[in-house]
This record gives structure tokens, sequence and C-alpha cells, in this order.
């Protein structure tokens, strides 16, 4: 089953008296919403006894879990000591997610600063081996890895380099953001068949096992030269991308992603349209 839900709390969600982010699967349910991102950007901060407090709430709602794993991770990092450092981000965050009940933990790749770039891939590619194997050696053999499609220029993470990462283990999905894919490509997500061409393309090279169940982050995001700025909010009508064709492509392969709307602060609001939207295309 797809499911749709926010990437943390949406504005509303604090404007309606809510403070702890234990109450948000209550309020998504309510919502019409059964999936939540949490996010650990700015490191892993959540106690095992509140991540598992928090799995129970997500489980009593049937709101699916997933998190993203920090910002600062660094798989392609020059210094020793940061790729082990990211290593150990990636562990904290699957320990994390375990505790709520979850499986999916979203992975930012990092940058190329001013090397080759299939040198700095072939060094995030070894630390990731890495990480998969510290997941294994650690109890997380049931997890899932997605390293994410990036939205600046200088950042390791094209379809393609995600594709090539996700073919090193099973336990590797990607994170497929269609915002950041279309900031880095200068607007290139406009059709149906845009669309068409990722997913064909991951479906082709990965499998359908693993693009069945993939991870979708989705908003619309202003960019430059450089590729992503910021991300916007569904109401912004200069940048894209809209989500009307991928929905058309996500009924043709008949694929059930978590798809996790990263609006600025109208994340739920956006995910709502998005399901709505999906449902109109499935009646």
């Amino acid at each position: 089953m797809i499911r749709f839900g926010p990437g943390g709390n949406s504005l509303s969600f604090y404007n309606e008296g809510h403070k702890s982010t234990i109450e948000a699967p209550k309020w998504l349910y309510e919502k019409g919403l059964s999936l939540y991102e949490y996010e650990c950007g700015q490191g892993v901060r959540i106690s095992k006894d509140t991540a598992k407090k928090f799995g129970e709430e997500a489980k009593k709602y049937d709101i699916e879990v997933t998190v993203h794993a920090p910002y600062f991770i660094s798989l392609a990092s020059l210094e020793e000591q940061k790729r082990k450092n990211s290593i150990n981000y990636i562990l904290q965050t699957l320990e994390a997610c375990k505790n709520m009940g979850g499986r999916k933990v979203v992975v930012h790749p990092g940058g190329c600063s001013d090397r080759d770039r299939e040198e700095a891939y072939l060094l995030a590619e070894k630390t990731m081996r890495e990480a998969v194997q510290a997941a294994y050696d650690n109890g997380y053999e049931d997890m899932i890895i997605c390293p994410e499609t990036m939205g600046k220029i200088n950042q390791i993470g094209t379809v393609d380099e995600i594709i090539r990462m996700c073919k090193l283990d099973k336990m590797l999905i990607p994170t497929v953001d269609f915002g950041h894919i279309n900031a880095r490509e200068m607007g290139s997500l406009k059709t149906e068949e845009d669309y068409d061409r990722i997913i064909y393309k991951m479906i082709e090279e990965l499998g359908i096992e693993k693009v069945k169940n993939l991870h979708i982050h989705f908003s619309k995001v202003e960019y430059t030269k450089g590729g992503e700025k910021r991300h916007l909010t569904f109401s912004d009508t200069v940048y894209g991308p809209e989500f009307p064709p991928l929905a058309k492509v996500l009924k043709k392969y008949e694929l059930e992603p978590t798809v996790v709307c990263e609006s600025d602060g109208t994340m739920a609001e956006d995910a709502l349209i998005m399901k709505e939207v999906f449902m109109n295309e499935n009646r």
C-alpha cells in the first residue's frame, strides 16, 4: 500500500496546540495520513524509551515511521575520522528507527568538494559498503538504508550515482527526491515521460522488487545554477516539480512507495494534496 506523510511537523501541528512529537501519530491519523519521517538531521538525540513510546503511538494509529539520518554525514570525506563518524551516525539512526518500529533510514551521501567526481563517488561507495557491513554486524539486517538523490550540483547523489550505490547490497533502496532532481537538472521534471524515464531506469537496473516499495521525497524546490536553494510549498507557481504526472507513473508501474512531503512548513497539508491526487488517479 502507498503511504503519504510529512517529514517532521507542519506549522499547523504546533498552531493547533501540540508540543510533543509523541502526539504526531494521532494527529496524522486524524488528518488521513499514514506515514511520518522522524527528522534526526541535527543528530540522533531521541532516547531509547522515547523512541519506543513514539513507536507504540505510531503502531496504534497505523503510521509507518521512517527516519532521516543526520545531515552532516559525509561518506566521501577525505578525513578518515569523519567517514568513521558517518558510519556511526548511520548506526545510531538505524537503532532509533528500529526502536520506533520503522525500517527505512534516509542518508545523504555528502559532497564532492573540489575533487574529481568519480574519485569522490568511489570513496563514498567504499564508506557505504563499510556502513552496510557494520549494520549487519550490529543486528540491523532487517533494516533498509536509503541513499538520497541530492539537489546541489556539487553533492554526490545524481540518479545514476544512487542507482549505482544501491546495487551494492539488498539492504540499499533509493530515496528518490524529485524536488532535488528537478533542482539539480534545472527544471527537468515537467511531463509524465520525465518521471517515467527515472522510474523505468531504476526498475531496469535495480529490479522491480527494490523499486516496488521505493522511498520518495517530494516538494517544490527553488534552484539556482548551483542547484537546490530552498524548499517551497505547493502554493508556489514558479518552481516545480508538480505531483500529478508522478502519480500517473506510480499507478502505471503499480508501485507502493512511502511518499514523504518536505514542503516548507506545510508538509502534512501538501502530503494530503498528494494523497488526494493519487486517489483520484486510481478511481
